[in-house]
């Protein structure tokens, strides 16, 4: 794969930013330490890609990685070293337990399609990964299932109908008896996948109908702590007298819910 020297990186699981081996955008680069100078955080992917192919590696934890070839991608899964490094920790990252080194292995989901295909599937894929359910297990205090089933809820969900693809649902917190904070996400980049990068218009009535009627909605920042109609964010003039305020779509994030 003829990747050009050009790897890409996730900032949280979200933004996707693109790297240039022995390169910064910002300042000329002097290559001092070859491969951890290439070494960027991974929170839940890193691809490399040409014009024909993506290949695209999820993580379900945060690693390490780079691509100090064209057509290879390096992932650090974890690292122990048995003396200190000179790097500025102190100590040794020599982890045991039980008298023995501690070995993280992880999960890794290795995707090949093409690159405007890509998006639609390590988006959703790693979506899942991430949130993927834990299995809990205990003894039941009753003598059968059937038994159990009936005396505890065994399912429940707010929705009432299924989200967009492309939509998640971050926020689902009760403030009082019929007050909600809700935090929807809308987690594909701009032009990123020809269908699932557009605006979408959602019934959140239709969506929550289950709990009640909805009597009022307030949009809020992203920290729910004000309306979004008052806050008034610092505007200036650039060094190339442009205004620092950028138009984007307009994002839902919070909403503070009154039901009947």
């Amino acid at each position: 794969m003829k990747s050009g020297s050009k790897y890409y990186t996730d900032a949280n699981g979200r933004e996707v930013l693109e790297r240039i081996r022995d390169h910064r955008p910002t300042w000329p680069y002097f290559v001092d330490e070859r491969i951890s100078g290439n070494y960027y955080p991974i929170n839940s992917r890193i691809w490399i890609r040409d014009h024909d192919r993506q290949l695209t590696v999820l993580t379900d934890r945060s690693e390490g990685g780079g691509s100090m070839y064209d057509g290879s991608i390096e992932i650090m899964v974890h690292r122990r070293i048995l003396h200190d490094d000179s790097m500025g920790v102190g100590e040794a990252l020599n982890e045991t337990a039980y008298g023995k080194g501690l070995v993280v292995s992880g999960k890794h989901i290795l995707l090949v399609e093409r690159p405007e295909d890509s998006a639609r599937l390590h988006r959703v894929d790693g979506q899942q990964l991430f949130m993927h359910p834990l299995a809990t297990y205990s003894l039941p205090n009753t003598p059968s299932y059937a038994n159990y089933s009936n005396i505890y809820r065994q399912s429940w969900s707010a929705l009432s109908d299924t989200m967009p693809l492309n939509v998640h649902l971050l926020t689902f917190d009760q403030l009082a008896s019929k007050q909600y904070l809700v935090r929807v996400e809308h987690y594909f980049e701009l032009n990123e996948d020809d269908m699932y990068s557009q605006p979408v218009t959602m019934d959140l009535q239709t969506l929550f109908k289950s709990i009640g009627t909805i009597a009022d909605m307030t949009e809020l920042v992203l920290n729910a702590n004000l309306p979004l109609s008052q806050l008034h964010r610092l505007d200036w003039m650039t060094k190339d007298q442009e205004s620092s305020h950028v138009n984007m779509f307009r994002k839902l994030n919070f909403i503070d819910k009154d039901l009947e």
